[in-house]
């Protein structure tokens, strides 16, 4: 079982080889966007997922995040929270308790 997961480990480490990360969008080697990626803020995330649309690394950040078990922040363009892939971050606080009425016009 052991000889398995180091092998997969191996092959993992190969393969990102082989991938430049100097190439990415989010890194400018003074980790000035840090606190964007990993931000609770519904802005940040929206810039963040943003940067992330135009990497040319986007596929290989989100796998690896996935095989990581990243527990939060935004990976390959996608807004993970405890270790799952979020659809949308909601608002802070309670959500209304009546869902104001929308008014349809024909």
């Amino acid at each position: 079982m052991l000889a398995r997961s180091e092998e997969s480990i191996t092959r993992q480490d190969e393969s990102t080889e082989e991938l430049n990360w100097d190439l990415a969008r989010c890194r400018d080697g003074a980790a000035t966007m840090l606190n964007l990626f990993f931000s609770d803020q519904l802005d940040d995330i929206a810039r963040a997922k943003a940067i992330c649309t135009l990497c040319p690394l986007m596929e290989p950040c989100f796998e690896g995040a996935l095989a990581r078990r990243e527990p939060w922040g935004v990976w390959g363009g996608r807004l993970f929270f405890n270790g799952k892939v979020l659809a949308y971050k909601r608002k802070r606080g309670r959500p209304p308790k009546n869902a104001p009425a929308v008014q349809l016009t024909a």
